[in-house]
């Protein structure tokens, strides 16, 4: 096990001083009009931590490179945290790199405002008929689309289907289903949902969930800035997270969902996982996992009344302003959204595809279930809380989940807490808007 561990950091080590070197060669300042031969082109990404990811876009370039003639190199960061601080240090500069990954919505919105990234409305147009008004809307800011989707993704719960089985847990269609599956999993000494502190961002993914399962419209408002944190309904969510967490429904929050979760599972270390559906096929196959051990279900509301819901986390590429090959890196945008890019990466990275041209028939039979019952289901599609609201209010909120995730008594007054920093936020907001 130590061995093993230590490979695994070894990795990361590599990754990060591999970042670091291969992100100031692409990066390096040149000029504007310098031609590129080859896939010189950077595509940076946080990725580093699934190599899955790396090896799609590796792929992807190689493929825009026998297409279009210019194709580009994916590096890595092996942390979200990392990433970002990297990036918002580089964007401003030459040395920003001509693709990179992002966050849509208000993630986008950051940028945008500080003038980083370039206008990719008249690609968008384009290919107006195929992709959804509801995903274009998600990229765009003022009237301009910036960045494209290399996928979507939806957040189910995966389940392990063997542990299911043999402790005759039925795949629930309720909440009092789901509460009945995480007694059964406690009583058999099995942790019921894996949960993670080892990556920051994911501490908000359960008060979402929650939220929603209270009202999605209410999730949407909350949000938005038109409902407070300090609402009864937030505080009902809050107290629902808080009580599983008393009740030893999660993991310890020391465990890696990423790293390792594929080898817990299959060591039946916890029973379910609240996840992108991304985490299929980088996580637990890359890991080991059996595809029959694999079950996937959509996390039922707690309010009966409420309608069913799930998150959606749309993955863009956005294109640096500042980049001495901005015009290289829109010939790979506009390749990429095309019917044929799209299917190039959709095929390679077995995702769900925001182009409509493209179906779901290269996808593994389990996320096509999960796309079946979305429809069946009629499901409300909601962003990602971490995209979804401005990032202040992102950033409070981690702070203040990871404090009620080690401590359930602290729910209402790190709710109080996230309350002050949404309403300055907001305030800041509409004053800016108001000018």
């Amino acid at each position: 096990m130590h061995t093993k561990n230590a490979g695994i950091l070894l990795v990361l080590v590599c990754l990060a001083f591999a970042f670091l070197i291969v992100f100031f060669r692409l990066s390096a300042p040149q000029n504007q009009d310098a031609p590129l031969t080859g896939p010189r082109l950077a595509l940076a990404h946080d990725k580093g931590n699934m190599p899955w990811f790396h090896q799609s876009f590796s792929r992807q370039g190689k493929k825009a490179e026998s297409e279009i003639g210019t194709g580009f190199i994916p590096v890595a960061s092996p942390s979200t945290d990392l990433y970002m601080s990297q990036m918002k240090a580089r964007l401003p500069t030459a040395r920003a790199p001509a693709l990179f990954t992002w966050w849509s919505a208000w993630r986008v919105k950051e940028l945008v405002e500080k003038g980083l990234v370039s206008d990719l409305t008249h690609i968008w147009d384009r290919y107006a008929d195929e992709y959804p008004r509801g995903i274009r809307d998600a990229y765009t800011i003022d009237g301009k689309v910036y960045g494209f989707p290399y996928s979507v993704e939806y957040w189910p719960i995966w389940y392990n289907k063997p542990l299911f089985e043999k402790l005759d847990i039925k795949e629930p269609n309720t909440w009092g289903e789901f509460m009945e599956a995480c007694r059964k999993l406690k009583a058999a000494s099995v942790p019921p949902v894996a949960t993670s502190l080892q990556m920051k961002w994911y501490a908000c993914i359960w008060f979402a969930a929650l939220v929603m399962g209270e009202d999605p419209l209410l999730y949407e408002q909350l949000c938005n800035g038109e409902v407070r944190y300090t609402d009864a309904r937030i505080k009902k969510a809050m107290t629902i997270w808080a009580d599983m967490i008393g009740k030893g429904y999660f993991t310890d929050p020391s465990l890696n969902l990423f790293t390792n979760g594929g080898h817990l599972w299959n060591n039946e270390d916890f029973g379910m996982v609240l996840c992108g559906s991304w985490y299929y096929s980088t996580i637990l196959r890359r890991q080991g996992v059996k595809k029959a051990d694999i079950g996937v279900f959509i996390l039922p509301p707690h309010n009966t009344a409420a309608q069913k819901s799930i998150m959606m986390e749309s993955g863009p590429v956005l294109t640096a302003a500042n980049s001495p090959h901005r015009n290289q890196a829109e010939a790979i945008a506009d390749w990429w959204m095309s019917e044929a890019g799209s299917r190039h990466f959709a095929n390679t990275f077995r995702s769900y595809s925001a182009n409509r041209k493209i179906g779901a028939g290269h996808l593994q039979p389990v996320r096509q279930k999960l796309l079946s019952a979305i429809e069946k289901q009629d499901c409300r599609i909601v962003n990602r809380y971490w995209e979804a609201t401005p990032a202040p209010i992102v950033d409070a909120a981690l702070e203040n989940f990871t404090r009620l995730i080690l401590n359930p008594a602290e729910k209402d007054a790190a709710l109080a807490e996230i309350d002050n920093t949404a309403e300055a936020c907001w305030a800041q907001i509409r004053r800016i808007d108001e000018k």
